[in-house]
């Protein structure tokens, strides 16, 4: 059955956007290519007729709530150490910039009771627990291959020195990048979103407590092999997270349920030596 989706076509490629429509959305009748070139072309004409956006990274807040100063005592403590990990920070979240287009809104549904108030979203989002961090998987492996159903797509196959390759799930708590004088938000979109939905809207606070890292810090470097995205993130005109609560930029869609599989192929290649 589809999930009702938003999702920020103008800042989408015409290519990418109409592959997206057509691909993974389920229309009655089907979406042919023109329809998908139009709706894709009358967000993005509302993108390039923005006037130049002020994206500098929203003002931090002051932790002054005991719970929270708490909670980020605890995880600098538990991250002691860790090179990506730079701080816990207070921030409102309308203005940060976003890489990911998309939020399931049938998925971060299933957050919103878990996190209506600032003790379940520190719970949810900065201290989660991680004893399900690494859930046992169905794996097919063979000569060179492996195959593992996941869950969701947050995971990741790396070497752990000492402990060799490993499918791992991300951390789950929702984070932020610095960069320039803009802040990404790197992980955490469906918590992000519910608490959003949950937070009245003219509530005096609106600030979520994040922690501040430094991952998502390749995507904008000059070393990132999507310049495209790249383009975007750094540009005059990006998405901000609130435009996910804009008619004017987000579109409602149908998106076809996912399964997610991780596949690892291994091959043996002839390199030549110079010596």
């Amino acid at each position: 059955m589809p999930l009702e989706t938003r999702v920020l076509l103008g800042w989408m490629e015409r290519d990418q956007a109409v592959k997206f429509l057509m691909e993974d959305c389920q229309f009655d009748p089907p979406i042919t290519k023109e329809r998908a070139s139009e709706r894709w072309e009358e967000f993005h004409s509302r993108v390039i007729a923005l006037p130049v956006r002020d994206a500098t990274s929203p003002a931090r807040q002051p932790i002054t709530n005991f719970h929270e100063n708490e909670a980020k005592k605890e995880f600098l403590r538990r991250f002691k150490g860790a090179p990506n990990i730079l701080d816990v920070i207070k921030i409102e979240p309308g203005n940060l910039v976003v890489h990911q287009l998309i939020v399931v809104t049938e998925r971060s549904r299933r957050y919103q009771s878990k996190i209506q108030d600032s003790s379940g979203w520190i719970k949810e989002c900065l201290l989660a627990d991680h004893a399900d961090q690494n859930p046992q998987l169905q794996i097919q492996a063979g000569i060179n291959f492996v195959n593992a159903q996941l869950p969701h797509a947050e995971f990741a196959f790396s070497f752990v020195p000492g402990l060799g390759f490993q499918i791992q799930q991300m951390a789950r708590h929702v984070t932020v990048t610095e960069f320039g004088d803009r802040t990404l938000l790197w992980a955490g979109y469906h918590r992000s979103f519910a608490r959003m939905v949950s937070i009245a809207p003219d509530a005096i606070d609106r600030s979520l407590v994040v922690a501040l890292t430094t991952d998502g810090a390749f995507k904008v470097s000059p070393a990132s092999p999507n310049h495209g995205e790249r383009e975007m993130l750094t540009g005059d005109r990006p998405p901000f997270f609130g435009d996910f609560f804009d008619p004017r930029f987000f579109i409602s869609v149908p998106l076809l349920k996912k399964r997610f599989e991780l596949q690892i192929r291994a091959q043996i290649v002839s390199i030549n030596d110079p010596t």
